[in-house]
This record gives C-alpha cells, sequence and structure tokens, in this order.
C-alpha cells in the first residue's frame, strides 16, 4: 500500500493557477504581435525560443507552489499486477501513434533549422501544459478531493478536463466550433492517460516527453482548417478513454491518502 499525499498550499496553488494562464496566455499574444510566427508555414526560431523561455520561467514558479512531483511513497507504483495490462495499452497507444506520426514528418524532407524550431517549440507546449496541468493543477485536485472514494480518479478528470478546455482558446483565432470541441474531447482524453503515466511514475517527465512528441508537428502554431470527423476521433479515442478509466478506478485500490495540514 502506497501513501499518496499533495503538498503546498491550496490557496496559494489555486492563485498561481490563474496566474500562469493568464501570463501565459497574455505574453504569447504580445510575442505574436511583436515577433515572426512562422515563415512558410514553419514557426521561427526567433519565436519558438520565446515561448520556451516563457514556458521554463512559469514552470519554475508553478513547480515552487507544489513543491514536488512526488505524490506517492514509499516511491513510484509503477506497474504492479492491478494495473498492468492498463498501463500497458497506454503505452502501446502512444508508442503506436508517436511511430506513425514521426515517421510521416521525417519523410517531410524538413531541415534541421526546421525540425529543431519545432522542437523548441514542442518543447514549451510539454513543458508548460505538464507542468500545469499534470503538476499544479493534479497537486490542487489531489487535495481538494482527498476525502472521497477514488480520489485519484476524481482528480485525473478534473485536471484532465481543464487540460481539455484550455483548447477552447483557438476559437479566438479563428479556428471552427466543431473543430475545436474535437480539440477539447481528445485533449481531456489524453489528459487522462497522461494522469496514469503520471500516476504510475510518481512524476511528469515521462509524460513530458510524451507529450513533447505528440506536439512535434510542423503544424503546431497553426489553426486547422475545416471540420474534423467525430465518428474517426470516437472510433480512436473512446477506447483509451475507457482503457485510462479502468487504471484510475484499479490505482485507487494501492494507496491511502495522507491528507495536507489544515490551514490556521
Amino acid at each position: 500500500m502506497y501513501n499518496l499525499k499533495a503538498a503546498g498550499d491550496q490557496r496559494w496553488k489555486l492563485g498561481v493557477i490563474a496566474g500562469s494562464l493568464v501570463i501565459f496566455f497574455g505574453v504569447s499574444y504580445l510575442l505574436h504581435q511583436v515577433i515572426t510566427m512562422t515563415d512558410h508555414g514553419i514557426v521561427t526560431f526567433g519565436y519558438a525560443a520565446a515561448r520556451l523561455i516563457l514556458a521554463v520561467v512559469l514552470g519554475l514558479i508553478m513547480a515552487y507552489f507544489f513543491k514536488t512531483v512526488r505524490i506517492t511513497s514509499p516511491g513510484s507504483i509503477g506497474y504492479q499486477r492491478p494495473i498492468r495490462t492498463w498501463l500497458a495499452l497506454i503505452l502501446f497507444f502512444f508508442i503506436s501513434v508517436l511511430s506513425l506520426k514521426l515517421h510521416v514528418i521525417f519523410s517531410m524532407g524538413l531541415t534541421p533549422v526546421q525540425l529543431f524550431n519545432i522542437a523548441l517549440i514542442a518543447l514549451s507546449a510539454g513543458i508548460f501544459e505538464e507542468t500545469l496541468c499534470r503538476g499544479l493543477l493534479f497537486s490542487f485536485f489531489l487535495g481538494l478531493f482527498q476525502s472521497k472514494n477514488q480520489s485519484l480518479l476524481w482528480t485525473a478528470t478534473a485536471s484532465s478536463l481543464v487540460f481539455g478546455l484550455l483548447h477552447l482558446s483557438h476559437l479566438f483565432n479563428g479556428q471552427s466550433v466543431q473543430t475545436t470541441l474535437q480539440q477539447v474531447f481528445y485533449a481531456f482524453v489524453i489528459g487522462m492517460a497522461f494522469s496514469a503515466i503520471r500516476i504510475s511514475t510518481n512524476g511528469i517527465w515521462v509524460g513530458l516527453v510524451i507529450h513533447l512528441l505528440i506536439d512535434f508537428d510542423p503544424t503546431i502554431t497553426t489553426q486547422m482548417q475545416g471540420n474534423g470527423s467525430w465518428t474517426a476521433d470516437l472510433i480512436i479515442f473512446t477506447p483509451l478513454l475507457i482503457i485510462a478509466l479502468m487504471y484510475l478506478v484499479k490505482v485507487n485500490t494501492l494507496v491511502r491518502f495522507r491528507p495536507l495540514p489544515k490551514l490556521k
């Protein structure tokens, strides 16, 4: 049995969550105004480097307030028997998607400089979103749901829902409502899978690497045109959602919660 806990002051976490979002989107808007964002559809070095610096600074600030990425003691839950199958299926999903995606990208004939710039912007997205959603938000909701049964399930669902809703920001850039809602849906599902990896590894680093690989895409800074297929999204992501839910239900049998000290 593993002890489960959230570190840090809940009141500060909530304020830093709101402040980080305002600063990130505000500064990103300003960068878009003063720095050339893309060159022939590919992100420029200046914009990518500025976004990475912003993500690192905000990531360090957020990390200070949730104190530690560790939520279980002693050590990591890892690959225990009740969750073994479900975790393996989650990892298989990501390995399959990433193998196909990276094959397509490297067959596009992009220059090393272009690939490097894309990697920088993907890294900035991974750092900011994982530190916010699987770091600060996860820690905040873990403290909030400490008295509930299935506390990890509630925590993962709430933090993943916020992760999905962040993609509503694309509406302000002219993206269609349908496409944006599809992004909200599959980002929520991917967030649930990331939460499973976050719990098993007792950290955010593995999820961060997978996240940046998913975002390693020449179109990362452009809005999707037209509407995608709900049918395709449901076929691809509904099984992943079910697998992640099964993991989260099972993993709660391995932990007991140690509550935060009461605020004075």
